[in-house]
C-alpha cells in the first residue's frame, strides 16, 4: 500500500511539472511570436549527424517571422531546405554553400567558428531581394550544431547603392572642381586635396600628410589659425580672404603664378558626434573679381567726379517728368532728395511748358530737342527755382532713350548766361556804334552846312554892316541892321554848337568851364523847350573852377539829361504850368580831399518809381514807347561820366521830382591836349 501511495504522489509530481513546463512552452512560444512580429527574418538550427553510411549529415529545423513570409512568400521549409533551394540568387548560391561548409567543418574565417555573408534570394513573385546571414557553429564534428540568423537587408541595400552614386558623384564633382577642396585635422595636417595647389608641383596624394603652414606664407598662417580657432569655438562656417604673390615668400597655397592673387577661403566644420573632427575649406580665385571689381570702383569714381563738376545740370527723368537721378542740388534740395519729385514742381509755368513741348516732339520724332529757358527771378509761384535769387539763361537739350520696357529722358542744361551777357553787350556795342555813326553823319551835314550857310551869312552881316554905316545915327535904319548883324551871328553860333556837338574828341581833351558846357547844350535844347512851354533856371556860376574833360562828351549827358527832364514835364503837364520847370544848377563840392564840381539837372514831372530806378543806367532799359527812345541814353552817359572818373547818381520821388547829379573831378588825372580847329569862327573859345 505504502509502495503504490509513493507512486501516485510520483506521478502527481510528474503531471504538476508537466503542466509548469508546458505553461514556460506556452509562454515562450507567445514571447517567439512577439520577437517574429519585432523583426524580419529567420532562424535555423543545423546538428551534424553520422548516417548509416557513415557519412555526415545535415540535419535542420528552421522558423521564420510572419513579416519574413509575408515579405518574400517563404515559410520555415523553404529556409530549412535553403542550402539547395532554388530561391538562392544563381550568382550567390556557389558562395552560400561554401560559406554554410566552412561553418559547419569549422574551417570559416581561419579556423573561427563564426561568418556573416550577405546574398539575394528571389522572392516568390520574382522580385530579388538581399540577405544578411549570421553563422555560428558550436561543438565537434560529430554532433556539431550551426546556429544561423538571417534579416533582410534589401532596404539598406538600395540606400547603399544610392549612396555609392552620389559619392561617385561627389568625388567626381570634387575631383574636377575649379576650386581647391582641402580638408585637415585640427592640427593644420591635410587629410585631402583634391588637385595640385596653384603654385605647386606636388601631386594632391603627395601632400597627404603634410601640414597647411607649410604652404603659406606668414600671413596666411595668421589667416588659417584664426579660422581654425573660430571653427572649433562656434562649430560654424567662416570666411576669409588671403593674397598670393608679391614678397619675399609668395603665398603658395593661394597661388604665386603671378604678382599677386586673391582667393577667398570657405572653411566648415565636419562634425563626428557632437565635436569637431576636421576642417574642410574650399578656396576661390577671386582675383579676376577683385580686378574687376577695383576696375569699376575707379570706374565709378572717376564718373562720379565727372558727374560732380560737369558744369552742366544733368537730369535723368522717367516718362511722366519724374527725377530719376540728377547731378545738381537745387533751391538747398539735396540731389539725392529729389528722387521721385515732378521737374514740373520745379519750373516755372515758361519752363514747364516748354519742357513738356520738347518732351512730346522728343518722343514723337525720337531725336533729341533743344530750347531755351530762363532761371531766377524770385516770386510766390515760381517753385523752388524761385529761390536761386537771380536770372540765368539755360539751354536746355532733352535726349530720349528706352531701357528695356522703361522710357524716359535725359534732360542737359548748359549755363548759357555768360552768352546771352555777350549778345547783349554786342547789341549794346553795336547800338553805340550806329549811334556814333549818326553822330559822325550829323558831322558831316553839319560841316558841309556850315560851309554853305557861313559865306550867305558873312555876306548878310557884310551889308547890314554897310547899311548901319551909311544910316542915320538913331535912325531905324541903324537899328534893324544891328538887329540884323545879332540874329546872324546867333545864327552861327548855332552852327558853331552843332558842329561841335557832332563832331568826335575820343582822344583829345581840354580844360573847360561848365557855364560853357551848359550855355552850348541849351543852345540846342532852348528852342524845343520853349515851344513846350518849358521854363529855364540856370544857376552855373561864371567862378567855378575849370574841368579836364571832352567838353563834348559831357554836353551830350546834358543833352541827354535835359531831353528826359523835357519827357518827364510833358508827360505829367501836356499844357502850361507854373511847376513846369527846369532847373540846372552847378556848385563845387569837397570828397576825400578833392575838389569836384557837381551839377544838378531837376525836374517837377513825373518822377521815377523804385523798381524802375534800381536798373535806371541798365543798357536798353526804357519806360518809354518803342519808338520813342532805345534805352541807350542814360547807359551811355553814365559810361561818358564813368569815363571822365565821375560819378552820375540820381534821386527821385515818384509823383514829386526828379535829380540827376553829375560829378566831375576838378583834377581827374589827365594831361592837357589843347587843339586847334581848321576853321577859327568854330572853335570852342
Amino acid at each position: 500500500g505504502s509502495d503504490a501511495e509513493g507512486a501516485d504522489e510520483r506521478i502527481t509530481e510528474l503531471q504538476a511539472e508537466l503542466l509548469r513546463v508546458r505553461a514556460e512552452l506556452r509562454r515562450a512560444r507567445e514571447d517567439l511570436d512577439v520577437f517574429s512580429q519585432l523583426t524580419s527574418g529567420y532562424w535555423w538550427l543545423a546538428e551534424v549527424q553520422q548516417g548509416e553510411d557513415g557519412q555526415n549529415k545535415l540535419e535542420r529545423r528552421a522558423w521564420t517571422t510572419r513579416s519574413f513570409t509575408r515579405t518574400t512568400g517563404y515559410d520555415a521549409e523553404h529556409i530549412r531546405r535553403l542550402l539547395r533551394a532554388s530561391i538562392i540568387h544563381p550568382e550567390d548560391q556557389e558562395g552560400v554553400a561554401l560559406t554554410i561548409d566552412a561553418v559547419v567543418t569549422g574551417r570559416a574565417n581561419g579556423g573561427r567558428d563564426q561568418a556573416i555573408h550577405e546574398f539575394r534570394l528571389y522572392g516568390r513573385d520574382g522580385s530579388i531581394m538581399w540577405v544578411r546571414q549570421r553563422l555560428e557553429g558550436r561543438g565537434e564534428q560529430a554532433g556539431r550544431r550551426v546556429y544561423a540568423s538571417g534579416e533582410l537587408i534589401t532596404e539598406r541595400k538600395r540606400t547603399e547603392d544610392a549612396l555609392g552614386h552620389v559619392e561617385a558623384r561627389f568625388l567626381s564633382l570634387v575631383e574636377h572642381a575649379p576650386n581647391v577642396i582641402v580638408t585637415i585635422d585640427l592640427e593644420g595636417t591635410i587629410l585631402f586635396v583634391n588637385r595640385q595647389l596653384p603654385g605647386d608641383g606636388r601631386e594632391p596624394w603627395e601632400l597627404i600628410g603634410s601640414t597647411v603652414f607649410d604652404l603659406a606664407s606668414a600671413e596666411g598662417q595668421d589667416a588659417m589659425r584664426g579660422a581654425i580657432t573660430s571653427i572649433v569655438t562656434t562649430n560654424e562656417a567662416c570666411e576669409f580672404m588671403l593674397r598670393g604673390g608679391g614678397g619675399d615668400r609668395p603665398v603658395q597655397l593661394v597661388g604665386s603664378e603671378s604678382p599677386e592673387r586673391w582667393y577667398e577661403v570657405q572653411a566648415a566644420p565636419v562634425i563626428r558626434g557632437r565635436e569637431v573632427a576636421a576642417i574642410t575649406m574650399i578656396l576661390t580665385d577671386v582675383t579676376e573679381r577683385r580686378l574687376a571689381e577695383q576696375a569699376l570702383r575707379r570706374s565709378e569714381s572717376r564718373w562720379r567726379f565727372l558727374w560732380e563738376n560737369v558744369p552742366d545740370e544733368i537730369t535723368e527723368l522717367d516718362s511722366d517728368g519724374r527725377i530719376v537721378v540728377t547731378n545738381r542740388s537745387i533751391g538747398g534740395v539735396g540731389a539725392g532728395e529729389l528722387y521721385g519729385s515732378s521737374i514740373f514742381a520745379l519750373l516755372d509755368p515758361e519752363g514747364s511748358a516748354a519742357l513738356r513741348e520738347a518732351m512730346d516732339l522728343a518722343e514723337s520724332t525720337g531725336e533729341p530737342a533743344s530750347y531755351e529757358i530762363s532761371k531766377g527771378q524770385p516770386g510766390p509761384d515760381e517753385g523752388l527755382a524761385g529761390l536761386l535769387g537771380y536770372e540765368t539763361w539755360w539751354a536746355m537739350r532733352l535726349v530720349p532713350h528706352v531701357e528695356g520696357e522703361a522710357r524716359g529722358f535725359l534732360l542737359i542744361g548748359t549755363d548759357v548766361t555768360d552768352r546771352h551777357a555777350a549778345e547783349r553787350e554786342r547789341a549794346n556795342l553795336e547800338a553805340q556804334l550806329r549811334q556814333q555813326q549818326k553822330l559822325e553823319s550829323i558831322g558831316t551835314l553839319a560841316s558841309g552846312v556850315a560851309h554853305e550857310i557861313n559865306n550867305p551869312i558873312q555876306s548878310i552881316m557884310n551889308y547890314a554892316d554897310l547899311l548901319r554905316m551909311h544910316a542915320e545915327p538913331g535912325g531905324s535904319v541903324e537899328e534893324f541892321a544891328g538887329e540884323i548883324v545879332a540874329e546872324t551871328e546867333r545864327v552861327a553860333n548855332i552852327v558853331r554848337n552843332l558842329l561841335a556837338f557832332a563832331r568826335q574828341e575820343k582822344e583829345h581833351h581840354s580844360p573847360a568851364r561848365m557855364i560853357d558846357i551848359i550855355e552850348s547844350s541849351l543852345t540846342l535844347m532852348r528852342a524845343v523847350l520853349r515851344r513846350d512851354h518849358i521854363l529855364l533856371e540856370i544857376d552855373v556860376p561864371d567862378s567855378l573852377p575849370k574841368i579836364k574833360c571832352r567838353s563834348q562828351q559831357i554836353q551830350q549827358v546834358f543833352m541827354n539829361l535835359l531831353g528826359n527832364a523835357r519827357d518827364a514835364l510833358n508827360s505829367r503837364y501836356p499844357d502850361y504850368d507854373d511847376d513846369k520847370i527846369v532847373r540846372v544848377s552847378a556848385r563845387t563840392v569837397e570828397r576825400d580831399g578833392q575838389l569836384w564840381v557837381q551839377t544838378t539837372v531837376e525836374d517837377h514831372g513825373t518822377g521815377i518809381t523804385p523798381d524802375v530806378l534800381q536798373r535806371i543806367f541798365d543798357p536798353f532799359f526804357t519806360t518809354k514807347g518803342r519808338d520813342e527812345g532805345t534805352g541807350l541814353g542814360l547807359s551811355v552817359s553814365h559810361g561818358i561820366v564813368r569815363e571822365h572818373r565821375g560819378e552820375l547818381e540820381v534821386e527821385s520821388v515818384e509823383g514829386e521830382y526828379t535829380r540827376f547829379f553829375v560829378s566831375l573831378r576838378v583834377d581827374n588825372g589827365w594831361g592837357f591836349d589843347f587843339i586847334e580847329e581848321d576853321d577859327p569862327r568854330l572853335r570852342d573859345d
